[in-house]
């Protein structure tokens, strides 16, 4: 699984030097985003202001190694600029759903492309309408998300993190797709998760299954709601068989680590420009 993971750290190197060397300072001011491989703690930038810088990280290192304290910060410190990340490109996405529901809403034309984004939209996210693929594409506190992820691959030591980057323990259910199997079956039925290139994928995935499925539907409802996140995790009992005591540890963990002094964390606008995505590379 580890030369997967290096071949597919080399293709993505191969394709950023491409984009660096057909790209010059000149045609975008922007900064680049920062891309580092993880080969030791010290190579996780510190998170310390207000605005966060969009690294994009590949990992190569085990958590394990070091002290709980120190793990749970340079983990955080990992994945959340990926968490923002996610979060701003959703946001455009539904900004743009938004201002096609305008123009429709008012008789104004709708592009060709906008139309068929819509639509692709709607059927990837199993919408009935533009307005309820709108309070789909909503998101949630930062807080929450973190917390999620500190349980799910505890703080960054699972297997499905550190040989498939899969941070929140998604299933797989076709073997068309990257996965990899684990180590306890279900009775007589395997078990497998998904595999991911990289930290942006799963947490994206993540996103994007809390969109799409049915079991989340009243979470999606109450996270457009003014709610403390300890009182919105309620709403999430069903992303484990634990039910209620998941809810519990996620707020124990939420409560304990002061996550949400992440909730108001935004990236740095320096690397992108106002509507537009970042590309992961």
């Amino acid at each position: 699984m580890r030369n997967i993971k290096s071949s597919r750290i080399a293709t993505v190197l191969l394709c950023l030097g491409i984009l660096l060397c057909t790209s010059s300072c000149e045609d975008d001011p922007l900064l680049k985003t920062p891309f580092v491989i993880v080969r030791s703690a010290a190579d996780i930038l510190p998170v310390s202001e207000k605005w966060v810088r969009p690294v994009i990280y590949f990992n190569e290192f085990s958590f394990d190694q070091l002290s709980l304290k120190k793990k749970k910060k340079k983990f955080i410190e990992m994945i959340l600029p990926s968490v923002l990340q996610v979060k701003h490109n959703i946001s455009i996405d539904r900004k743009r759903i938004g201002d096609i529901m305008w123009s429709q809403q008012n008789n104004k034309q709708v592009q060709e492309s906008d139309s068929l984004f819509l639509a692709d939209y709607i059927d990837r996210f199993n919408a009935k309408d533009a307005k309820d693929l709108y309070n789909r594409l909503a998101t949630h506190p930062t807080s929450i998300v973190l917390a999620q992820a500190a349980v799910e691959s505890g703080w960054g030591t699972s297997r499905f993190f550190v040989e498939g980057n899969n941070i929140f323990g998604i299933w797989s259910y076709s073997s068309e797709e990257e996965r990899m199997q684990a180590l306890h079956n279900r009775g007589d039925q395997s078990i497998y998760v998904r595999s991911y290139k990289d930290i942006n994928g799963s947490i994206e995935d993540y996103f994007y299954m809390l969109a799409r499925s049915s079991a989340y539907k009243e979470f999606r409802k109450e996270r457009v709601k003014p709610k403390e996140p300890t009182k919105l995790t309620y709403f999430l009992k069903n992303y484990s068989e634990l039910r209620y005591t998941y809810v519990s540890r996620l707020n124990l963990l939420i409560n304990k680590n002061n996550l949400t002094q992440y909730d108001s964390l935004t990236l740095d606008p320096s690397y992108y420009h106002d509507g537009e995505k970042i590309l992961p590379y």
